[in-house]
């Protein structure tokens, strides 16, 4: 599909939670036609309902590495304190480590939107089933510089996965720079 990114559904399966979907939608919004928002103009007064598990990342020396500069309660919570200063991996498994990484990076370098949902087994043996959205933030026509991305977890429900870690089971992207031949103003539908 080619054309501009303008509704979640182009990123967003069906089943999608509701409140991923209208964060992607402030996103679009915000971008108004742009590539992407820049920073300064997200305004977290007008996403009170996504607070608790908002993330923003500083993107250091063009995706080398980044940072949180703030997370939500839950977002905190999950990871057993604050996670404003500290980079991915003080803060993941080495297995997951390059995962995030590689999406990250990709969501930098073209710049595009990502969606990842995942399964992981946890140590108590319940199954945790969560759901992610990254988009990148940044100048017009330049570097992205932040990430601002929603984790949804749904409540972990007994029994063990065969999914080998780190869980992962799909991803979606949204392309957000023109592409070859799509034509003025337009930019590339989703893709793997």
């Amino acid at each position: 599909m080619s054309g501009a990114f303008r509704r979640p559904e182009q990123l967003l399966p069906e089943t999608a939670p509701a409140d991923l979907r209208r964060l992607v939608g402030y996103w679009i919004a915000l971008a108004a036609g742009r590539a992407m928002p820049a920073f300064a103009e997200f305004d977290p007064v007008a996403v009170p309902w996504a607070l608790s598990r908002l993330f923003v990342v500083q993107v250091v020396d063009g995706g080398a590495d980044f940072v949180y500069r703030l997370a939500g309660e839950r977002i905190n919570e999950r990871h057993g304190g604050s996670v404003a200063g500290r980079s991915v991996a003080g803060l993941f498994r080495a297995g997951s480590v390059a995962g995030i990484l590689d999406r990250w990076r990709r969501v930098v370098g073209e710049p595009a939107a990502c969606y990842t949902e995942s399964r992981h087994p946890t140590t108590n043996g319940l199954l945790l089933h969560g759901r992610r959205v990254v988009m990148p933030l940044g100048p017009a026509d330049g570097p992205v510089d932040h990430l601002i991305g929603m984790a949804a977890f749904e409540a972990p429900v007994p029994g063990r996965s065969s999914i080998a870690e780190p869980g992962v089971v799909d991803v979606r992207w949204v392309p957000l720079r023109p592409t070859a031949g799509a034509g003025p103003g337009l930019f590339a539908g989703p893709g793997g």
